[in-house]
């Protein structure tokens, strides 16, 4: 994450003219963050496949799985944001994260588990989601504002943003982490994927949850 953090850092800020410490906690923020929605694309399609032997052979909830690996997702977020706090001490930009983060995070959370669900359904009835999602990941990866600002588009171009949930779900949790407020925009996008997130859930689940089993 640093290696790449800096990478992106050093071209980023050479074509928006910011120095290396201005720039730095705001793509390491991005890449720290986007994490977790990301995990919808590369871990999620994984979440029933990997566990087939099991629930061929066991009758586990299958909130069970979705739950760890939301969980293992989270760990993972927590031990690098370590990382990302000692990387702005060096810098000089250490700040007490904005007390929103933690709305943010549950809502990311609530996003994982209800969106990582329907994803590992989707992916256990058509395999190829399993090989085309994190290969999707890469594109949203750039058309998300992980490493340049949202304020640099223009015109129709915004579209982008306002129906990109990746960057709702990213900007509610790194705004916070630098000190700031997310914006509006960020919180409904956030709200909107969660509602339908947990109505395709309730829907899918409620229909093809017998079918699970026999799909892996």
């Amino acid at each position: 994450m640093i290696a790449t953090s800096i990478a992106l850092s050093i071209v980023m800020g050479g074509i928006m003219g910011q120095d290396l410490p201005s720039v730095l906690p705001y793509i390491m923020g991005g890449i720290l963050c986007f994490a977790l929605p990301g995990f919808l694309l590369n871990e999620a399609p994984e979440t029933f496949m990997s566990s087939s032997n099991i629930i061929k052979n066991h009758a586990h909830p299958f909130s069970y799985y979705i739950f760890e690996n939301v969980a293992r997702v989270f760990i993972l977020f927590i031990n690098n944001l370590v990382v990302f706090y000692i990387t702005l001490a060096v810098l000089g930009k250490l700040t007490l994260p904005n007390w929103t983060v933690v709305p943010a995070i549950m809502l990311n959370f609530l996003n994982c588990v209800f969106w990582g669900g329907v994803v590992a359904m989707a992916a256990a009835r058509y395999r190829d989601l399993r090989f085309l999602l994190p290969f999707m990941s890469q594109i949203i990866f750039f058309l998300t504002p992980v490493f340049w600002h949202p304020g640099n588009l223009k015109g129709w171009r915004t579209v982008i943003l306002n129906l990109n949930p990746f960057y709702g779900l990213m900007e509610v949790i790194r705004a916070p982490l630098l000190g700031e407020m997310a914006p509006l925009i960020a919180w409904q996008l956030s709200a909107a994927s969660l509602l339908l997130g947990a109505l395709a859930w309730a829907v899918f689940f409620g229909v093809y949850r017998g079918k699970i089993a026999f799909w892996v």
